[in-house]
């Protein structure tokens, strides 16, 4: 399981930054966005990638034995994983509620993650 959830943040985690680039970047310079905005997107985007790359990466060095977790420890990266999806929804369903719709096949995805992640902690 761990491998599993490792390798599938690791290529969320790309796909989340090329994406937030390719993507999202240039639909807000085509709207002649501040470039304040595009900068504040560029760095959320960035972050989150690296968010993902960092417990795919630790999950897949717990796997192979690199490095052991123990205690509560094992729960750190599902309880990084849930506060990250928590705060998106929190966001979106406060202040743009039509976030939701756009962002439902990423939910449905780390709410997969997530399962994978606690199939894996117990």
């Amino acid at each position: 399981m761990k491998l599993a959830v490792g390798l599938i943040l690791i290529l969320m985690s790309i796909v989340h930054v090329f994406y937030g680039e390719k993507m999202q970047v240039n639909v807000l310079k085509k709207l002649a966005a501040d470039s304040m905005l595009i900068g504040s997107y560029r760095t959320m985007s960035l972050q989150g990638g690296l968010l993902l790359f960092a417990i795919g990466l630790l999950e897949i060095m717990v796997y192979t034995g690199f490095i052991e977790v123990n205690g509560i420890a094992v729960y750190i990266p599902l309880i990084i994983l849930c506060l990250n999806v928590i705060a998106v929804f929190i966001v979106a369903a406060l202040k743009h509620r039509d976030l939701i719709r756009a962002t439902i096949p990423q939910f449905i995805i780390f709410s997969f993650i997530i399962l994978l992640e606690v199939l894996s902690v117990i």
